[in-house]
């Protein structure tokens, strides 16, 4: 307490009072308050825990009950048609893989049902490649590439209701069977990037 009364009368002393008497008093008891906030302030924010967590205290957290591996982006047989798909689209489109719908476009629905309906059905819905113009960096063609366990009734009105929306949204869409082996030309000519002579 000496320490803070000391500084005190030596700030008074300082002062102008004789000169200006109301003036110094409003300034000095000012700069007190002023000091006084910066100090709070600081002794505050020292004592704060910090927003960003310490990288060490993740692991401390994650402890030895969680075990997390690495898994392949694709299957084998997506790959191969990535590599064609990268060959034909290299001159004109960056090529993406496993693009959520919902990153492609953005979905304005007015009535509260629509949404409620149109939600869980889009969701989960992958495309599995687009091709994006390098340019203006907006999603040019949506590329499924259909599974052998798609074929009920229920996905295929799902298909419909996906490709009417990137319709809408002006994307075009192409489906490739897996089973069918493709050349880089077909996929070119399906793509619709054959050059003209």
């Amino acid at each position: 307490m000496d320490l803070f009364e000391g500084l005190l009368e030596r700030l008074l002393a300082w002062l102008p009072f004789a000169t200006h008497p109301v003036l110094s008093q409003v300034l000095g008891l000012g700069l007190i308050v002023v000091v006084g906030l910066v100090v709070a302030v600081l002794w505050l924010w020292r004592r704060s825990p910090k927003l960003v967590p310490d990288p060490g205290m993740r692991v401390d957290v994650i402890g030895n009950q969680v075990s997390a591996m690495i898994r392949p982006l694709m299957d084998g047989s997506d790959v191969s048609m990535f590599n064609l798909l990268i060959l034909a689209v290299r001159e004109h489109f960056l090529l993406l893989s496993k693009i959520p719908l919902r990153s492609l476009m953005h979905l304005r629905i007015e009535d509260d049902s629509g949404k409620r309906a149109l939600a869980p059905i889009l969701r989960n819905v992958t495309v599995d490649f687009v091709a994006v113009h390098p340019g203006t960096r907006l999603p040019v063609k949506a590329i499924f590439v259909r599974k052998p366990e798609s074929n009920g009734m229920a996905s295929s009105s799902q298909d419909r209701l996906v490709e009417a929306l990137l319709h809408k949204a002006g994307i075009d869409v192409l489906r490739l069977d897996p089973a069918v082996p493709y050349s880089v030309e077909r996929l070119i000519n399906l793509l619709g990037l054959e050059e003209d002579p």
